[in-house]
């Protein structure tokens, strides 16, 4: 399984109060790196836990729909719902 960045790591970790939700959250975002993506893995996995904010079913939706058909729209969501600071996720949190 891919290790996480820590910062990613410690997103999940503030934002699931359960280890199932936890463990669940890591597990999706480690299967990023299985994905051929558009994008970089951790910058979606960046804009996934945004989106989120720490709600695994909505996290689950994002993966079930295949990030709403492309991984840019869920990066531009992501840095709407920040308030466009420009970044795209691309460094950490």
């Amino acid at each position: 399984m891919q290790k996480l960045p820590a910062d990613i790591i410690d997103k999940i970790n503030a934002q699931f109060a359960s280890s199932a939700e936890r463990d669940e959250a890591i597990t999706l975002l480690a299967g990023l790196w299985k994905e051929s993506l558009n994008v970089g893995q951790e910058q979606l996995a960046r804009s996934i836990l945004v989106i989120s904010e720490g709600n695994i079913a909505a996290m689950k939706k994002i993966f079930d729909s295949q990030f709403y058909g492309d991984p840019r729209d869920i990066i531009i969501q992501a840095e709407q719902k920040a308030g466009n600071p420009g970044h795209y996720f691309i460094d950490g949190f």
